[in-house]
């Protein structure tokens, strides 16, 4: 499991300084121990002065196009505070010394260096005599990653240092969050140390990985061409499957590094104990009388589907009738079944309804159902159930229709009164892709406790109706619409524009969609307020500025919204502000994508006319501003 999400860790405690001139040269280097091809880590900071063959470097493994690169290494080893080490080069028996002058690099706010830590130590490798040794401030574990740029696709050759003395555990324990070692480790050394999780709880088939603090990768070049995987998966390899666990239970879990001569499996090794079997139910059904008619023989007998991450609960949603009985048992027969205080469960008004079972203890929440679509690129409403889209109810079947093509996204919102740990969101909901399903071939495929599923893509405009008592989803037609909001604005080519000062806009529409394309020049607008820059659009729909709504002293509109196309938290494919007037409308469904640089900030965007006022079929005037000194231009067209 891979989230696209930020994570932060504390700033690293490292400095780096370069070692003194007179010893910069080979004459402290016994290079009759330099046998083994390949780079050596080396120097007093690795803890011996000889040169070891278990300081080689692994090959280094880029996490972009999912394979081992040529002229990358890597390593994990334990370096001492204030001591010099340095890296050495043996090709064939021609011997070469390397150095750095390491600096604290900040990760920057850009895509690609997307689920990097805060802070790394980089440097521009040097080679020959005068290279100079390097030094970190903490004695720990690092993760050493070098590339000498033998594809010549890079700037130059690059090392980077990570502080991995913080290994910890994520997976289903956690939510594929993160869990440090407990005790924490407080001595390194290259002999062993040892990383103890105890008590993890661990569904059934859970799975999970070891990685280097809460991010994913560490990026090594600015273009986004080489990084390097952070945790370790199965047989302690960077790009295995993750570790699997076959009973639920609490597990204690052990990973132990020692350095070695190798590919990473060689210095690290891990154990996984179950101490407690988990008591859990696996499964959970619900019978009634519209549930199988009270027959567990009968295939309407609905089964719920797990939470992932939390042994026990499960969840279902369904349309009811009105005044329906029901209960629930974990096995098909009446054994253990359970309902309301011994009585059957009823529900009296019918409509789409999501039960959450905790089979742990029998008990259960009833709340109407709230099914969204999930994901920027098919419905432009964000990765969480604060901008999601929302199906909506036409009779028993749920509806909702695509606003971009792309890979589909869906989930049911549940939100227990209490909260589950590692599990629910601190708006109180379970994660969304914890209640996740898709569909394949007309059939309802749910995610439940398993990985990530296929994926389905859908183009613009495709109406998606669920039928979640049949179990089956019919996808309509396509749309193609007039603008791809995709960042590239070749189809704005013909299209009438209107610049003032800096600001140069277009305005068109097709049957479904209104769309706007925004130019300035200068100062990009992630830089203005915190990041926070915002971009307003109003409609003037009866052409009398006399009229209408105001948001924030703007002016009088038939509808105005504003945008945050370069928001901070995000990369380039912005998240639509929340405020909209008149407040009966909604910019939930607007897709916004573009680019934003030192030079110029550029975006297009497109909002369903079924979230905007009626827009009268003659000329009218739409604006465009935004803050900190973006102009207000305007253009009249017939929309």
């Amino acid at each position: 499991m891979k989230k696209v999400l930020f994570f932060f860790m504390a700033a690293l405690a490292l400095t780096v300084v370069a070692c003194n001139p007179e010893k910069k040269g080979g004459s402290d280097i016994n290079w009759e121990q330099v046998t083994v091809d390949g780079f050596y880590v080396a120097g007093p900071a690795t803890g011996s002065d000889e040169i070891r063959p278990e300081c080689v470097m692994a090959a280094g493994f880029n996490e972009v196009d999912k394979a081992v690169r040529e002229g990358m290494y890597e390593k994990y080893i334990v370096l001492d505070a204030d001591k010099d080490f340095y890296l050495l080069y043996n090709d064939g028996g021609n011997k070469t010394k390397y150095g750095a002058t390491l600096e604290e690099f900040v990760t920057p706010l850009e895509e690609n260096y997307n689920d990097n830590p805060e802070k790394v130590l980089k440097g521009k490798m040097i080679e020959g005599e005068s290279a100079p040794a390097m030094k970190v401030a903490k004695t720990g574990l690092y993760h050493i990653v070098l590339d000498i740029n033998k594809a010549g696709d890079l700037k130059e050759p690059q090392i980077l240092l990570l502080d991995a003395s913080d290994f910890g555990v994520r997976g289903g324990m956690n939510g594929w969050g993160f869990t440090s070692s407990d005790p924490k480790v407080t001595e390194f050394t290259n002999d062993g140390i040892t990383f103890t999780f105890k008590d993890q709880e661990l569904a059934k088939n859970g799975e999970f990985k070891f990685a280097t603090g809460n991010y994913w990768k560490v990026t090594l070049d600015d273009a986004g061409k080489v990084k390097a995987e952070v945790s370790l998966a199965e047989n302690m390899t960077l790009n295995g499957a993750n570790i699997k666990v076959e009973k639920g239970g609490l597990y204690d879990i052990t990973l132990t590094f020692k350095l070695a001569q190798g590919s990473f499996d060689k210095s690290f090794s891990y154990t996984a104990v179950c101490t407690k079997e988990s008591t859990a139910p696996e499964n959970m059904y619900m019978i009634g009388a519209q549930w199988g008619n009270w027959s567990w023989d009968d295939e309407g007998v609905a089964e719920l589907v797990p939470v992932w991450g939390a042994p026990g609960y499960f969840w279902i949603t369904r349309y009811f009738q009105a005044g329906g009985e029901f209960k629930f048992c974990a096995v098909k027969a009446w054994n253990g079944d359970f309902g309301d205080n011994g009585n059957n469960i009823k529900i009296d008004d019918a409509g789409f309804y999501t039960i959450l079972v905790n089979g742990n203890d029998n008990t259960f929440e009833i709340k109407p159902a709230e099914v969204y679509g999930i994901g920027d690129a098919v419905f432009a409403g964000g990765w969480d159930f604060d901008k999601a889209v929302k199906f909506q109810e036409e009779g028993e079947k749920l509806v909702i229709t695509t606003t971009g093509a792309g890979e589909l996204r869906l989930a049911s919102k549940v939100v227990p009164s209490a909260a589950i740990e590692g599990v629910t969101t601190p708006n109180g909901w379970i994660d969304w892709w914890k209640t996740e399903f898709i569909f394949f071939d007309g059939k309802i495929a749910y995610r439940g406790a398993g990985g990530d599923q296929e994926r389905v893509q859908v183009e613009a405009g495709q109406k998606i109706t669920i039928d979640f008592n049949a179990g089956t989803v019919e996808l309509g037609g396509g749309f193609e619409p007039k603008i791809a909001i995709d960042g590239d604005f070749a189809d704005w080519a013909e299209i009438a524009s209107a610049t003032e000062g800096n600001h140069t806009i277009k305005v068109t529409s097709d049957e479904k969609f209104v769309y706007l394309y925004s130019h300035r020049d200068a100062t990009r607008l992630s830089e203005v307020w915190g990041g926070a820059g915002y971009v307003y659009i109003g409609i003037d729909g009866d052409n009398n500025m006399e009229t209408g709504v105001e948001l924030w002293g703007n002016g009088l509109y038939e509808f105005v919204g504003v945008f945050y196309p370069y928001a901070a938290e995000n990369t380039f494919k912005a998240k639509p502000g929340d405020a909209c007037m008149p407040d009966t409308y909604t910019l939930a469904n607007a897709a916004c994508a573009g680019v934003a640089d030192a030079d110029h900030a550029e975006f297009e965007l497109s909002i369903p006319r079924a979230d905007l006022p009626t827009i009268p079929a003659t000329e009218i005037t739409v604006y465009s501003w935004g803050n900190k000194g973006l102009s207000k231009a305007s253009i009249k067209v017939t929309l």
